[in-house]
């Protein structure tokens, strides 16, 4: 099954306007899909990100309506990335599910990758809608990314602005993200989070251990699915590894609905 793509657009409650894909089946009318996911990248990435490209477009070949879009100050979108947070990136997806809402359908699934794993986690518990989650390479707490800001967390710690680089690209950062990320109760929330969530872990990925992993099964109080990925890096960047992972949370999705 082919797929086709829709640009759209949306706006957060701060005003930017953030730039979206919704990916679909190529043969099937929008109206008659019934289950919408939301696909949230990863931390500094953006919604052409390969594992979130790919796997999006997996998704809606299995029949899914599939929004991902650029968080703000990133990709296509508006704002400034080093006013970011932990909190306004919760605030884009729950944006992106009131655009699903009143422009199509409400969501039924959310999926990030990494930190957008993380995030997707944070929101599910406030929207009825959202029947599960899907984590993909996903740490347990927010804070985890401060591993890629090196000696820019010396001067973020206090309260200087710094920059930080993540392959190859620099970002500036306001020291608010710090103190954001470092606040977040993760292990309550999630206790909260009665919906049920498939884990996927990569096995040997050089940025997100396996105890992640465990800790999420561990903390969330829905059922929780493990799927473990093997032969492949943090991205999911052989197609192998990624066919292997969409025809998981396919699975899983079926079972769920």
């Amino acid at each position: 099954m082919k797929t086709k793509t829709i640009k759209c657009n949306f706006k957060n409650s701060r005003g930017n306007t953030l730039d979206a894909r919704l990916d679909i089946p190529a043969n099937i009318s929008i109206n008659e899909i019934t289950n919408f996911v939301i696909f949230c990248h990863c931390f500094t990435c953006t919604k052409e990100t390969i594992t979130t490209f790919r796997l999006s477009r997996l998704l809606a070949e299995s029949g899914y309506g599939v929004l991902r879009f650029d968080f703000t100050g990133l990709g296509n979108s508006e704002g400034v990335f080093s006013s970011t947070t932990f909190s306004t990136t919760q605030d884009d997806l729950r944006s992106a599910i009131r655009f699903l809402d009143t422009n199509y359908h409400a969501p039924s699934f959310l999926i990030g990758h990494s930190l957008g794993g993380t995030t997707a986690l944070s929101v599910a518990q406030g929207f009825d809608s959202v029947k599960g989650v899907v984590t993909v390479a996903s740490p347990s707490e927010p804070d985890h990314v401060l591993h890629h800001f090196g000696h820019a967390l010396t001067l973020l710690e206090q309260g200087i602005p710094a920059s930080f680089e993540v392959a190859g690209q620099h970002f500036d950062i306001e020291p608010a993200f710090v103190e954001d990320v470092r606040s977040i109760d993760m292990p309550s929330r999630l206790s909260e989070l009665n919906k049920p969530a498939l884990i996927i872990n990569i096995e040997d990925d050089a940025l997100v251990s396996e105890l992640d992993a465990q800790q999420i099964r561990d903390w969330v109080g829905g059922e929780v699915t493990l799927l473990n990925v093997t032969g492949s890096d943090h991205l999911l960047s052989g197609r192998e590894a990624t066919g292997f992972a969409a025809r998981g949370i396919a699975d899983w999705i079926q079972k769920v609905l």
